[in-house]
C-alpha cells in the first residue's frame, strides 16, 4: 500500500498514513480537525540513462590530452613574457 502525507490545515500537524489509492482521510490525527489534505509527493524516474559508458583508458587519454595542451599554452606564455 502507498504512504500518504497528510497536513493539518488548522494545527499544521503532519503525519503518514498508508492506505488504498482511491482512499482519503478526512480528520486530523493530532486535532480532530476536517480541515485536512493530502501533501503532494516528490516522484522519482525510474527510467534507464542512455548514456553511453566510457572507459577509463579513454578518460585517461582525454585528461592527458588536456594536461598536454594546457603546458604548451603556459610554455608559449612564458615565452612571450621573457
Amino acid at each position: 500500500m502507498p504512504i500518504y502525507l497528510y497536513e493539518c490545515l488548522e494545527c499544521l500537524g503532519q503525519w503518514k498514513e498508508s492506505h488504498g489509492m482511491t482512499e482519503e482521510i478526512e480528520e486530523c490525527f493530532w486535532c480532530d480537525s476536517n480541515n485536512v489534505h493530502r501533501v503532494p509527493s516528490n516522484f522519482t524516474n525510474l527510467a534507464k540513462k542512455t548514456e553511453a559508458k566510457r572507459k577509463v583508458g579513454d578518460l585517461t587519454n582525454e585528461f592527458i590530452e588536456n594536461s598536454k595542451e594546457d603546458l604548451q599554452k603556459q610554455k608559449r606564455q612564458l615565452g612571450s613574457e621573457r
